[in-house]
């Protein structure tokens, strides 16, 4: 019965394709027949050990081989025993047929994972700890697998300079020994920044004695780069020798010279140019094999690493399912790149692929998509998780290729295999399915109830879903002048080509300009006030294709938190703004859940009483007839016989007038004067150190870092941020106060308490910063004077004319600043988002809205795909968090797309992505969300005219479309495929450089 049940279950119970008889040949209508590839010699097998897959296109990857037109794989207990167009299938054999659309691949290798946990070791050098160790065969893997992904990479640690020994590992088989393909294939270890700042090492004395005390804190090195560069000389003698360094943990000597002696390659993180040469200069010397991890800045060091024959593990820089990176608005090296592994290939070094540390080992093929931006050739980004990585690992003679010999791990697709778009069918492991989407798909069916500019390109995406092919578009004086198949060309028009174009990208909600502050201003304070012209960071996310950012503060105020539309890389700053307020925040989910929504409804009732009272103005305004102009209304100045007076021509009186006025105002300037005098021997009032102050500062043992000081000082009392690499990884929020010109501060970073003490002197700031034992001396100078108040001089508005009362004239209500966005909203000229989680508290809130006549934006709303039906044409849209896959505990291992569902169930959603410069990274949460099964045409729109409509700034942004604001952004290919790379971006007709 075992091998009955073997040999049915794939083909009926699965579902996996087309059985053919046992014994029938497999014919192919290939023009051009390929003989087999090898052929292994075994015993005689059991009929139920034998199996035939066959798909219409078959890629061994070795050389580069690709069989078109039909092909089948021969499998023989676990083992590839041939390849090829006219394979002899024994009689009694199974055979999968895919059709003749499938593709098949090896099963992919992932260089890197977090499988296994990567806990960090207490000491800088520890080749004593294993990955393998922590291999727990009992975690379904099944995200990994319907990936297509059969090998993966163990790490047994992160940031030291050596954390341990690698193990590669598959994903599913018989038994535990068969699994682990290699428990000990690298030496890992890193010289990237948080290696460098590896704590001190310390562990109490058992027993501890008053002699002796508590022991103390060993410093561990290396906490420079060119500390690392030594400390590798002194492992490599270590290893030579076997004897121990007092430096380092005792043992370390006689493990790496065991390691050393079994020629483990050295698996080292780099990511800077600087880092990755001293890796080069450090193994140049040595005879020990290399392989450089991380490798972000590769692309200007690969002709050199292609002459040291060292391999590359290029890691992806993303991070999907999560929110916006911030990068740091000076380093250049903190930004992802995408040109590492295309400019290496090219080079002709090793290269391998993998997801960041920061990404799952499920996503290696959107890791590979990205990729491709820096041009990397499908075919090299296909070996580049296949075989390269194996053969790096040292487990090539096994996996990542198909070949007669190794195992029996296929990836089963229905397109290319590196096109994030394509879905796996199934994945083999050892010969038999570890994966089956059809049944996968079953069971989750089962469970889930300026210049003039000429625009041309091959594909013109307008951003409510038409696409012009060709198309053509026209952009002056910032706006959008025409689009069409074909524009008119004005004499001195510039002609730009490309692929193709589509207007900037939306950030529904970021932080863009906030600079890491966390105050909260009133509903009606004027987000403009914080604009000025685009800097490094700003045009860098505009680069991206994100050109208008929906700012919001990070906190929000009971009544209400303001959030402006603007362009953080526009150069005008009257037209960077976009609309303030654009919309109103508010959470309605209160600590004590029964107080959830009470205060949002109080404020509603007030916004309905003050809309009520406008309608009824207007409704008066428009029934009312002004009386026919009288004699008493004839405008001042004009004489009685109709006829004005002539400019400059004033009476006695009106002169007399005008006299005395300039009098008093003399009088006044003279008094101004006199209290401007200081009185002799009088000092000056100490000066506030409000805005921003930079030095540089140096703090052993680590290297000379800038140092960012960001505060407002009001009556002495001073709160603010501090930015500085060297005191801590994050940005550190200080408090303190300033006496006269004496000024204490502290804060907590995540390395401890730093403190500053420092005085005012001659427009500069001096003294020395603290952490726990370490001081340094600073000499700050002030690069602005502002905090959250204008950063250019108030335009101060024309005197407004006093208006006439005319009797019986309808008297317009005040103006009210925090309930003015309610009435705007429900004309749809504004928006109001609303933080809501829990599925009942969704439909009280958009239940208390309509009675208001408005259709909030819901933010969270994890529980929205539950009340769909309930809340579709009620809202005006959703904003979910960035996590764009879900797993629903009660319905088992089941991944939900949660964006793709409420779209296709009618919900209009944007994507954001909560951070400040991580707004560049907002292609790449669209890009993921499909590559999970989501429509890339309503991701598209998600990301432009979708997100303008949601916010009612429709009329200037979102859109190509006459009259809107010239916000373009070109790319090489359609702006739908995920490997399409922006070309040139313009905000408001100009082009961002």
């Amino acid at each position: 019965m075992a091998s009955m049940r073997s040999l049915l279950l794939p083909l009926g119970a699965l579902g996996l394709g087309v059985a053919v008889a046992a014994g029938t040949p497999v014919s192919t209508t290939a023009a051009v027949a390929s003989a087999p590839i090898g052929s292994a010699s075994i015993g005689p097998p059991s009929i139920a050990n034998v199996v035939a897959v066959q798909a219409g296109t078959i890629h061994l990857v070795q050389d580069g081989k690709v069989f078109e037109g039909g092909a089948t794989i021969l499998i023989t207990d676990g083992k590839i025993t041939a390849v090829g167009k006219d394979i002899e299938i024994p009689p009694g054999a199974r055979v999968v047929d895919y059709g003749p659309d499938a593709v098949i691949a090896p099963g992919l290798v992932a260089a890197n994972s977090t499988f296994g946990g990567r806990a960090r070791s207490k000491r800088a050098v520890d080749p004593l700890v294993r990955a393998v160790d922590n291999f727990d065969t009992y975690t379904s893997p099944v995200f990994t697998l319907q990936e297509g992904i059969t090998t993966v990479y163990m790490s047994p640690g992160q940031g030291r300079l050596i954390s341990g020994q690698g193990a590669v590992v598959k994903l599913a088989g018989s038994s535990e020994s068969e699994r682990v393909l290699s428990d000990s294939a690298t030496i890992e270890g890193s010289i990237s920044e948080d290696a460098r700042r590896t704590p001190g090492y310390w562990e109490p004395p058992v027993p501890a004695t008053i002699d002796i005390g508590m022991g103390q804190q060993q410093q561990q090195l290396p906490h420079t780069l060119m500390g690392a560069a030594v400390a590798l000389q002194e492992l490599f003698e270590m290893a030579r020798t076997g004897v121990d360094n007092p430096n380092y943990a005792p043992g370390v000597g006689r493990e790496l010279q065991e390691l050393t002696r079994a020629h483990k390659p050295w698996r080292i993180g780099a990511n800077t140019v600087q880092e990755m040469r001293t890796l080069l200069d450090a193994f140049k010397q040595s005879s020990h094999p290399l392989i450089i991890e991380g490798a972000n800045e590769a692309a200007a060091l690969a002709q050199e690493i292609a002459k040291s024959g060292v391999p590359v593990i290029v890691d992806a820089p993303i991070a999907p399912n999560q929110g916006g990176r911030d990068f740091g608005k000076e380093r250049d090296s903190d930004w992802p790149r995408y040109d590492a592994a295309s400019a290496l290939s090219r080079a002709g070094v090793k290269i391998a692929i993998a997801p960041s540390d920061r990404a799952p080992a499920s996503d290696l093929r959107f890791a590979a998509a990205v990729m491709s931006r820096g041009g990397l050739d499908p075919e090299a980004a296909l070996r580049a998780i296949t075989l390269s990585p194996a053969e790096m690992l040292g487990v090539s003679d096994r996996v990542g290729s198909i070949a007669p010999g190794k195992d029996g791990d296929l990836a089963v697709f229905n397109g290319s295999p590196t096109d994030p778009s394509t879905s796996v069918l199934a994945t083999w492991i050892d010969g038999e399915v570890a994966f089956s989407a059809s049944d996968w798909n079953a069971k989750r069916d089962k469970n889930v109830s300026i210049g003039t500019v000429v625009v041309r390109v091959g594909e013109l995406y307008v951003g409510d879903g038409e696409v012009l092919t060709p198309g053509e578009m026209l952009m002056r004086d910032g706006k959008i002048i025409a689009v069409g198949r074909s524009v008119g060309r004005p004499a001195g028009a510039v002609v730009v080509k490309a692929g193709a174009a589509g207007p900037g990208l939306i950030d529904a909600l970021g932080y863009l300009g906030l600079e890491g502050s966390t105050r909260v201003p009133p509903a009606r304070f004027e987000l403009k006030r914080l604009v000025e012209p685009g800097d490094f960071a700003d045009k860098r996310v505009a680069k991206s294709g994100v050109t208008t950012v929906a700012l919001s503060p990070r906190g929000v105020a009971r009544s209400g938190t303001p959030m402006m539309a603007y362009k953080p890389a526009g150069e005008d700053v009257e037209r960077m703004i976009v609309a303030d307020p654009v919309a109103l925040r508010f959470q309605w989910n209160d600590r004590n859940r029964r107080e959830s929504g009470k205060a949002l409804e109080e404020i509603l009732k007030k916004a309905t009483e003050y809309d009520k009272k406008w309608s009824e103005y207007e409704e008066k305004r428009a029934k009312w007839t002004p009386p026919a102009a009288t004699e008493s209304s004839k405008s001042e100045g004009e004489t009685k016989d109709g006829e004005a007076k002539k400019d400059g021509e004033k009476g006695d009186a009106e002169k007399k007038e005008d006299d005395e006025k300039k009098d008093a105002a003399k009088k006044d300037d003279k008094k101004d004067e006199k209290k401007d005098k200081k009185k002799k021997g009088e000092e000056d009032a100490p000066k506030p150190i409000t805005g921003a102050w930079e030095t540089k500062v140096t703090l052993p043992p680590f290297e000379e870092a800038r140092m960012r000081l960001y505060v407002n000082d009001v009556d002495g009392k001073i709160t603010g941020s501090l930015r500085c690499d060297a005191l801590s990884s994050t940005l550190i929020q200080v408090t303190g106060t300033r006496e006269k010109n004496k000024v204490t501060l502290s804060g907590e970073g995540s390395q401890g308490t730093v403190k500053l003490e420092a005085e005012t002197k001659d427009d500069k700031l001096s003294g020395h910063v603290m952490l726990g034992d370490s001081k340094a001396a600073f000499e700050a100078t002030q690069t602005s004077t502002e905090y959250e108040t204008a950063r250019r001089g108030e335009v101060r508005k024309p005197k407004e004319e006093k208006k006439t009362e005319i009797k019986g004239e309808p008297k317009a209500p005040n103006v009210d600043a925090e309930l003015e966005p309610f009435r705007r909203a429900k004309k749809g000229e504004a928006a109001i988002v609303v933080g809501v989680d829990r599925e009942d508290e969704i439909l009280d809130c958009v239940d208390t809205f309509e009675k208001a006549g408005i259709k909030p934006i819901l933010l969270g709303a994890e529980d929205a795909w539950k009340v769909a039906d309930k809340i579709r044409g009620r809202v005006s849209g959703v904003l979910l968090t960035q996590r764009v896959v879900w797993t629903e505990a009660k319905t088992g291992a089941l991944k939900r797309n949660r964006y793709a569902e409420l779209e296709s169930n009618g919900i209009p959603i944007a994507f954001h992505s909560d951070a400040e410069e991580g707004a560049a990274d907002l292609p790449l949460i669209a890009a993921y969300a499909v590559s999970q099964g989501m429509s890339p045409t309503s991701a598209f729109y998600a990301l432009t005219a979708g997100a303008a409509r949601m916010l009612a700034i429709d009329k200037r942004v979102g859109l190509l479309k006459a009259g809107l604001d010239a916000d373009v952004v070109l790319y090489d290919r359609s702006p739908l495929d995920v490997s399409a790379a922006v070309l040139r971006v313009w905000v408001n007709g100009k082009e961002v450089r």
